[in-house]
């Protein structure tokens, strides 16, 4: 998806959005992951959606932005909550960038309700 965004906007920013689902596909696809935003200018990595899975498989979200980080060769900006993303939005978004938001869980209602926000 990123790599036909930038294939389309070889000149427009874009910025991925990307809440990881689950801890332990974290754990047995993290290095996929960390090479797949090599298309795009920046990741807002947010907290993991775990689905209701216990948090046991020692992940740190600021160790996985910088493997993101330096796998893809893009700025990762750790997201805490919908606030910052919010207040991220408001002072980043100057022009035409494009914000590919990727997720399974509650990134979507955070992107409506920031979207609405914002208008």
């Amino acid at each position: 998806m990123i790599k036909a965004a930038r294939q389309v906007n070889k000149d427009r920013k874009i910025i991925c959005a990307f809440q990881p689902h689950r801890y332990s596909r974290i754990k047995y696809l993290k290095n996929e992951f960390a090479q797949s935003f090599k298309d795009c200018d920046e990741v807002l990595l947010c907290p993991v959606y775990s689905a209701g899975e216990k948090k046991k498989y020692n992940f740190n979200q600021s160790h996985f932005s910088q493997l993101i980080s330096k796998k893809s060769n893009i700025q990762v900006i750790n997201i805490k909550n919908k606030s910052e993303m919010k207040i991220y939005f408001k002072k980043n978004l100057l022009k035409d960038e494009m914000v590919i938001c990727m997720g399974a869980g509650s990134i979507s209602n955070w992107v409506r309700e920031i979207g609405s926000e914002l208008k």
